[in-house]
């Protein structure tokens, strides 16, 4: 007569808890992928309203300043090559304190070495 485990197989209870491990981690995932998918939404509304605000202000300084999209588009290859790069991002390079000379990234608005104050750009991500 076999044992219990033989009957039932030696390893169920582990199969029931790899299982059951495995539903865990997929509720995990499927609660990840909710929040990702709602993160992401925010940015999109986020972005079109930011693109909406642009239209709307190109479409004022047009109409008071007479500047064109020519203007616009030159504006945008000049602040592109700021960081010497142009590829349609604004990114800066890291600067140096102008109280310590010491080289700092520019996502720090303060001077990790000796605490010099920065102001960030408004556009600054």
């Amino acid at each position: 007569m076999p044992g219990l485990f033989g009957m039932y197989g030696s390893d169920g209870i582990g199969e029931r808890s790899a299982a059951i491990g495995a539903a865990a981690d997929a509720q995990r995932a499927a609660s990840q992928a909710r929040d990702a998918e709602q993160r992401v939404k925010a940015l999109e509304e986020s972005l079109a309203k930011t693109l909406l605000i642009c239209e709307s202000l190109l479409e004022i300084l047009r109409e008071r300043s007479g500047l064109t999209e020519d203007d616009l588009y030159q504006k945008l290859r000049e602040i592109d090559l700021r960081d010497g790069v142009l590829d349609e991002k604004n990114q800066t390079k890291p600067t140096e304190c102008p109280s310590c000379q010491r080289r700092l990234s520019n996502r720090h608005a303060r001077c990790l070495y000796c605490g010099h104050t920065f102001e960030k750009s408004t556009f600054a991500l």
